[in-house]
C-alpha cells in the first residue's frame, strides 16, 4: 500500500486533511490554535503559524518538491548522517531521511493541539524512523531513530529555517561563550563571545551547546524560542550573499529572510546505537512578544 493511500485510509480528525500542496501529498492542519503543512515526502514540515501570528518557518519560493527532492526551507529531517558524514565520504548530503516518502501512522486531536505521527517506509532496513509533530499554540517535533539488526553510529539534526525580517538585525541568545567548529574555515575550532550572537557574513557553525536559544527579531518585534531535547550541538547557518548565488533552489535576494538554528547530534557528538536501540532528538518552538 503506498503512502498516500495509507494516509487516506486513516480516519482523520476535524481540521486535519490530506491535500495536494505544491503538487505533492501533504497533511494540512487547520485547527483554532494553529495552521501547519507536513509533506509526506521527507516527513517535512513546511509551515507552522499559531493563531494570530505569521509563520515561524521560511520556505524558499524556488524549492523543488516531490519524491527524492530535498525541500528548501521548513524543517528538513537530517540523518542518519550530517553533511557529508563524519569522514566526509557520503555523496548524499545530510542523509536519506529527507529523500524518502514517509507514512502517516496516526493523526489525532489532543485538547487544542493536533498530533501527527509519521514513519519511514518498512523497507528502510538498517534504520527506522518515526517523527511526531504536536501542532498548536506551540510546535513540538520529536524524531526517533532506531537501529535495525546491526549497531550504528548516527548523526541527526532538525535543520529548521526560521523566518526573520532581516537576518542582519537579529540577536541570538543562549550560545554565549560556547566552543564551536567553523565550517566556513575548514571546521576550525573557535569560541563565541559572551554577548548575543549577531551574524555579519556567511555563517556555518557547529556550536557545543544544547540549551534553549532565543532569536530576537528586532524588526518584526517578536522572539522565536527554541527549546531542544536529546541534542548535543546547535548549528547556526546562513549562506549570506557570498554563497547564495551557488544555490539553485534559493533566490539570490532571499538570504536575509531566514536563519537556521538546528538542534543536532553531529560530528564528535554522534550517537552510537546497539541493535534495536533508539535515540530521540526533539525541539519545541514558541513565539513571544
Amino acid at each position: 500500500m503506498n503512502t498516500s493511500s495509507t494516509a487516506a485510509s486513516l480516519s482523520l480528525p476535524d481540521g486535519v486533511l490530506l491535500e495536494q500542496v505544491h503538487g505533492t501529498d501533504a497533511i494540512v492542519v487547520d485547527v483554532p490554535s494553529a495552521r501547519a503543512v507536513v509533506h509526506l515526502d521527507g516527513a517535512h514540515l513546511t509551515s507552522w503559524a499559531p493563531a494570530g501570528e505569521s509563520d515561524l518557518l521560511w520556505l524558499s519560493p524556488d524549492s523543488a518538491f516531490g519524491l527524492g527532492e530535498a525541500i528548501r526551507g521548513g524543517i528538513p529531517l537530517v540523518g542518519p548522517w550530517f553533511g557529508p558524514g563524519r569522514d566526509g565520504s557520503m555523496t548524499v548530503k545530510h542523509g536519506w531521511l529527507r529523500n524518502v516518502r514517509w507514512e502517516l501512522v496516526s493523526a489525532a486531536l489532543d485538547g487544542d493541539d493536533a498530533v501527527l505521527e509519521l514513519a519511514t517506509p518498512q523497507d528502510a532496513a538498517e534504520l527506522s524512523g518515526t517523527v511526531v509533530f504536536r501542532i498548536g499554540a506551540e510546535l513540538s517535533v520529536d524524531l526517533t531513530l532506531t537501529a535495525g539488526a546491526r549497531s550504528l553510529e548516527i548523526e541527526a539534526a532538525l535543520h529548521t529555517y526560521l523566518a526573520v525580517d532581516d537576518v542582519r538585525r537579529i540577536a541570538i541568545q543562549g550560545l554565549e561563550n560556547a566552543e564551536y567548529l567553523d565550517n566556513t574555515r575548514g571546521l576550525a575550532a573557535d569560541v563565541l563571545g559572551g554577548e548575543a550572537l549577531r551574524l555579519t557574513g556567511s555563517t556555518d557553525r557547529i556550536v557545543d551547546a544544547h540549551g534553549e536559544v532565543t532569536i530576537t527579531d528586532e524588526l518584526a518585534s517578536r522572539r522565536l524560542v527554541s527549546t531542544p531535547r536529546g541534542t548535543a550541538k546547535t548549528i547556526v547557518w546562513n549562506p549570506w550573499d557570498e554563497l547564495v548565488t551557488g544555490m539553485a533552489d534559493l533566490p539570490d535576494s532571499a538570504w536575509p529572510e531566514f536563519v537556521c538554528i538546528e538542534p543536532a547530534v553531529a560530528k564528535g557528538a554522534f550517537v552510537a546505537l546497539e541493535p534495536g536501540a533508539s535515540h530521540t532528538l526533539g525541539v519545541t518552538y514558541r513565539i513571544e512578544h
